[in-house]
Parts: C-alpha cells; structure tokens; sequence
C-alpha cells in the first residue's frame, strides 16, 4: 500500500511537472519586438488591436481594407491578436518594393494549443508550407486579396508572428529576427514592451 501511495504521488508530479512545462512561457520570451526588424518605418504597440485605427492609417490602409473584404480572415485574425499586440512596417526589398507589414501578438501559453489546432484541424484558407528550422509556418489564402499579397505566419515561444508582403520569404527573415541572427527593434530599444 505504501509503494502504491508513493509511485501514484510521484506519477502525478511528473504529470503536473509535464504539463506545467508544456504549458510556460518566460515573460522575456513574450516580448513582441523581438521578431521585427531594427530598421521598422512603423511602429504600433497597444494591449489589442485597434482594427477601426490600423483600417483609417495611411501606412496600413491598403492591407487592412484586403482584410476586411475576406468576412472570414478578420476572425481568425482576432482569435490571435486578442491579446498584447504590436504592428510594424519593415522595407525588406521584396519584389515591388512594398514595405512587409508585421503582426506579433504574446498568446502566450495558448499558442500550444493554437499550434495543435493548425496542425490538426486548419481553418479553411490555412495551409501548412515550408517549415524553417523548428518552427512551422502557414500560409493564408483567399480570393479578396490582391496577387501581390503573401501572408504567412508562424507560432513560436508564445508569440503570433505573422508577415504581409509580396514576398513569401520574409516570414523567414522575422524567424532569424526572433532568433538573434539580425538585429531586432527589441534590442535598439533595450527594454521590454508590455
């Protein structure tokens, strides 16, 4: 009876310890500047984003309004961002030379079970495509948008990073960004955004 109260006690501290370990995420790991570029032109950072501000700016009129006319891709959209938020407009040099517009959003411990839910059951217009490195990436299609429209986004270490450019690349680019192999905004900063 004693081995048996031991070995369910230390079956359920590893349970605990598993789950626990599955489901944290560092605060410093949530820092949404970590993945944009040091040389952003635009910068938003709120607690969510404000969809009525980033439709009415002129730097992200054109994008947010291709958007909107999709009644699906907003919701989606909104189930990554409800959290804290940041929005950058970064010149990469893609092929028209459009500036990649960046969205990071900290989802923190969700972004495990966002991760599953992508990989098991993709909303309709989401679909997998090259990985890099460790981190899997989706692309998001529909007809509203415009040709020259990429969007591709990936989730990593509690943060929704997702790239709107004419170049299917850049996700890429944010992704060595994040990983310390180009300079990040969060490190010109030298401080965290929450």
């Amino acid at each position: 009876m004693k081995r048996l109260i031991i070995l369910s006690s230390l079956t359920l501290l590893l349970t605990a310890t598993v789950i626990g370990w599955i489901h944290y995420v560092p605060p410093a790991a949530l820092n949404r500047l970590a993945p944009v570029p040091e040389h952003a032109s635009f910068v938003y950072t709120g607690r969510s984003i404000n969809w009525a501000l980033l439709e009415a700016l002129p730097a992200t009129r054109e994008i947010f309004q291709h958007l909107g006319q999709e009644p699906e891709l907003p919701a989606i959209l909104q189930e990554f961002f409800s959290g804290p938020t940041a929005l950058a407009a970064v010149p990469l040099g893609g092929r028209d030379r459009r500036d990649t517009f960046i969205l990071v959003s900290a989802a923190g411990p969700r972004t495990v079970a966002l991760r599953w839910q992508m990989e098991l059951f993709p909303p309709e217009g989401v679909q997998p495509v090259r990985s890099y490195s460790a981190w899997p990436v989706w692309q998001i299609e529909h007809s509203a948008f415009p040709a020259w429209m990429r969007v591709r986004f990936t989730l990593s270490e509690g943060l929704f990073i997702c790239s709107i450019s004419d170049d299917s690349h850049d996700i890429y680019y944010l992704l060595d960004t994040l990983d310390g192999r180009r300079p990040s905004l969060a490190g010109r900063k030298g401080e965290r955004v929450d």
